[in-house]
């Protein structure tokens, strides 16, 4: 199994996935932060499981990602480790948040 490494955007993101939904639901917002941890736990075993960003995207990139619900994971696979990079709501314009 692959080491994981959490970018510290990925801690930002997840905060603010937990205080949006928290705000109509506490225990919604756990379980949804809970199922994207699992997610993490999956790509460590699986890596390879997550699509190709470069397919999304006009040019060529590293980049994987999975789609758990309406939650984008974008992480990157390395020799030794999984790098998850971000974690963005499937409605945000994404190509912006990436990689401007």
């Amino acid at each position: 199994m692959l080491k994981l490494r959490i970018n510290p955007l990925v801690v930002k993101d997840l905060k603010s996935i937990h205080d949006y939904i928290s705000e109509d639901n506490e225990d919604m917002a756990r379980k949804i932060i809970a199922e994207i941890y699992d997610c993490f736990e999956k790509l460590q075993q699986f890596p390879a499981m997550g699509a190709e960003l470069s397919k999304r995207v006009s040019y060529k990139t590293d980049y994987k990602y999975l789609v758990h619900d309406v939650y984008i994971i974008i992480y990157r696979i390395h020799y030794d480790y999984i790098e998850i990079y971000r974690v963005i709501d499937r409605y945000q314009d994404f190509i912006e948040i990436l990689f401007h």
